[in-house]
């Protein structure tokens, strides 16, 4: 659908209203967008974009803005983040506090990073990454930049990642986590108001409970025989191990991101090399554990082989990574998460990456044609139908766990 907009008459030959009742509040952002990108003519382009279950939260749409300024033709392409409508209650997560720490993350906190960076002067090739956000963004509708017509692309949810992905997104992670210590000393204001009471957005009840028991019958219907009584009395209070991982103070080190792994990881690749890496969607983010976003990162998104081929390696990137970085704003890593801390909490924390992949990995590997509806559906009786590939990639995440000791 295409709309001819003239700035003299707003009145739209067919009104732009995207589907599932996405508010027209979109409709003025775009036009703002336009007049602030100085177009005196122009016409607008959308289409819905589908993650074939990449994306449980929101409404995603491209939107091209095609046109003319008074220096000639130009074109915006634009990426559009709608929150959920009709039901915004999960009983199990504040869709609305999502979206206002995305709003928050876009608007604010990037930004911040992007002026630390420059008063540090971190060379470009070392800069974390952000895509551009407008300002017109809000609790409602976030607006990006749309970097896919930049050649950035994201890995499909289930295939397992090459060794130079894991390696740029775990550098990638060290970096957003060493800016909160950044910010403890740059920002200090900031920081005791705006990151370290940033708490996680999950509801703790009923549902949690109802949830938890379907995700579980999932993994006990894909694990072998041999070793489902070890899960079960791993299980008998996985939802109490769950809320621990985000409402125990003495865990919090630094700002997580939440949700970290491939979806949610844009790459540009030239011939075969990942050439950018930039991470993307706040929504969950925290002021938590660093070793919980590794550990989401690294059991969500490899395999048994990848993990014990790679696994202290990448321990190794992340750690290096996190020294070479506060160094450029003269911090000193020991002062804020030694080796010792990280391989501390690693040990210590280590199960978690078990409570989440018990949990949420079912929804990694819910099968296209029959991905949940959490909009709809009522979580505590949500099932799955789960990918063949997920049986292999539970079965190889609970013997990793029988041989590091936690089951």
């Amino acid at each position: 659908m295409q709309v001819e907009i003239h700035p003299e008459n707003f009145k739209l030959k067919n009104q732009y209203i995207c589907p599932n009742k996405i508010s027209n509040k979109v409709d003025q952002c775009i036009r703002n967008i336009a007049d602030n990108n100085g177009f005196v003519k122009y016409s607008i382009e959308k289409k819905e974009f589908c993650t074939n279950g990449g994306n449980y939260l929101g409404l995603l749409y491209e939107v091209d803005v095609n046109g003319h300024t008074k220096e000639g033709k130009k074109e915006l392409n634009i990426f559009v983040k709608s929150i959920l409508t009709g039901n915004c209650d999960l009983k199990i997560l504040s869709v609305d506090d999502v979206y206002k720490t995305e709003m928050f993350a876009y608007k604010v906190l990037l930004k911040i990073f992007d002026e630390l960076q420059e008063e540090a002067n971190v060379p470009e090739k070392e800069r974390y990454k952000m895509v551009k956000s407008y300002e017109e963004s809000d609790a409602e509708v976030i607006i990006m930049e749309n970097v896919a017509k930049k050649g950035f692309s994201t890995g499909h949810r289930m295939d397992i990642p090459s060794l130079q992905f894991a390696e740029k997104a775990i550098a990638e992670l060290a970096k957003f986590h060493a800016f909160a210590f950044v910010l403890k000393v740059k920002r200090p204001d900031f920081f005791e108001e705006q990151i370290k009471t940033r708490k996680a957005t999950y509801i703790a009840g009923e549902q949690w409970q109802g949830l938890a028991r379907n995700m579980i019958k999932t993994v006990m219907d894909n694990i072998d025989d041999g070793v489902k009584e070890r899960v079960e009395k791993f299980c008998e209070n996985i939802v109490e191990r769950f809320t621990s991982s985000y409402e125990d103070e003495s865990i919090r080190r630094c700002l997580c991101h939440g949700d970290y792994r491939p979806n949610n990881i844009l790459t540009k690749t030239v011939d075969g090399e990942i050439t950018e890496l930039i991470p993307v969607d706040y929504q969950l983010m925290n002021y938590g554990c660093p070793i919980i976003d590794f550990l989401y990162f690294i059991m969500f998104c490899t395999d048994k082989p990848f993990r014990k081929a790679h696994l202290m390696h990448l321990k190794d990137v992340y750690h290096m990574t996190m020294t070479r970085f506060l160094k450029y704003f003269d911090l000193d890593i020991d002062n804020f998460y030694s080796r010792d801390d990280f391989e501390k909490d690693y040990e210590g924390r280590l199960g978690y990456g078990l409570v989440f992949s018990l949990l949420f990995l079912p929804f990694m590997f819910a099968t296209e044609d029959d991905v949940p509806d959490l909009s709809k559906d009522d979580m505590a009786n949500l099932s799955i139908n789960v990918d063949d590939r997920y049986k292999n990639r539970i079965q190889g995440i609970v013997d990793d766990y029988i041989e590091w000791g936690i089951i």
